[in-house]
């Protein structure tokens, strides 16, 4: 009798433990359990499509899940960032978009139901390098004949997939800053932007490094200068390039970069998870060689770092922008 009432009583003490240690879940699933769909803001096959899968791969490989490209293309981002605003904050819906993805759509008409500042951005990714061609028939043979002809025949005309694009804010950016006096001609697409640099309709063109090498291999167009680093993209080390203009111009610029969000009112825990895998992921030797395949460069830079200088910085400035082009109402 008397082993059997210590037997109660040690049952007893051991239930009133575990009963005093409620925040103990013994039941809660580990992040992440199930499939994880990635918001995609362009349409299959777009080079953001391409890259999104890309790094969908990676996680995969770390995190043990599936992850599932969601294509939302629509609105410069304004559609994939509402569709993932509006799913439930439990991590299991993240996204990739560039700063100006977020920024752009909540200051025109037609504002999207969220701010830039309800995506917490987990990290910078990668940039994507931006190229100005000419066709290869193209009478200027360098950047500075093409500055020269410019500035002394205001009107020259560029290409860009529309004006609220991020590729056009980059361009008219330089355009500005630099005195250039182009005139932009929005197109309804890059594919479209590109066919049109190539049939000789404008006379220069802002691509992506990827598209612009393997035209200028193929003898169609010409590399007259880079945004970024000639020697980071393989390019002839003597390229022109944004480090070579004057701080005035360059320090002004809007790189186009890649970053990994999640809802702001995602859980504390997932976030640290998804931001403890890119930054593995980042340095992961088969997922850098992804990456220069894909002619994108490798530029991961810490989200908190983008939230607290990098995007308030970009907001002010593309503001500054619209205002001054007369978008803002």
């Amino acid at each position: 009798m008397g082993k059997k009432i210590r037997l109660l009583c040690v049952v007893g003490i051991f239930s009133a433990l575990v009963l005093s240690l409620p925040c103990i879940s013994f039941t809660a699933a580990k992040y992440p359990s199930e499939p994880i769909n990635n918001v995609c803001l362009f349409g299959p096959g777009d080079q953001a499509d391409l890259f999104n899968r890309l790094l969908s791969k990676h996680f995969e490989k770390s995190l043990g899940v599936p992850f599932i490209t969601v294509n939302k293309p629509g609105g410069g981002g304004a559609v994939g960032f509402t569709y993932l605003t509006g799913q439930k904050p439990d991590g299991y819906t993240i996204g990739i978009g560039t700063l100006e993805n977020m920024i752009v759509p909540t200051l025109t008409e037609g504002k999207p139901p969220y701010v830039p500042e309800d995506l917490h951005i987990l990290g910078q990714v990668a940039t994507i390098y931006n190229v100005l061609v000419v066709p290869a028939n193209s009478p200027w043979k360098t950047f500075q004949e093409f500055v020269d002809h410019a500035r002394k025949n205001p009107g020259t005309k560029f290409g860009s997939p529309g004006i609220r694009s991020t590729i056009y804010l980059r361009m008219e950016t330089l355009n500005k800053n630099a005195k250039l006096g182009l005139v932009g001609v929005p197109f309804d697409s890059s594919a479209e932007a590109t066919s049109a640099v190539m049939g000789g309709h404008v006379p220069v063109g802002i691509w992506d490094l990827g598209s612009a090498r393997a035209q200028q291999a193929a003898g169609k167009v010409r590399i007259l200068f880079i945004f970024e680093s000639p020697a980071a993209a393989g390019l002839d080390p003597k390229t022109p390039w944004m480090g070579t203009l004057d701080k005035n111009i360059s320090e002004k610029d809007v790189d186009i970069s890649h970053c990994l969000v999640v809802v702001s009112k995602a859980p504390d825990d997932v976030k640290r998870v998804l931001k403890g895998t890119l930054e593995k992921v980042v340095k992961d030797p088969e997922y850098l060689a992804d990456l220069k395949k894909m002619e994108l460069m490798p530029n991961y830079v810490d989200g908190n770092i983008i939230m607290e200088k990098k995007r308030p910085a970009r907001i002010q400035q593309v503001r500054a922008f619209y205002k001054e082009m007369g978008w803002l109402k």
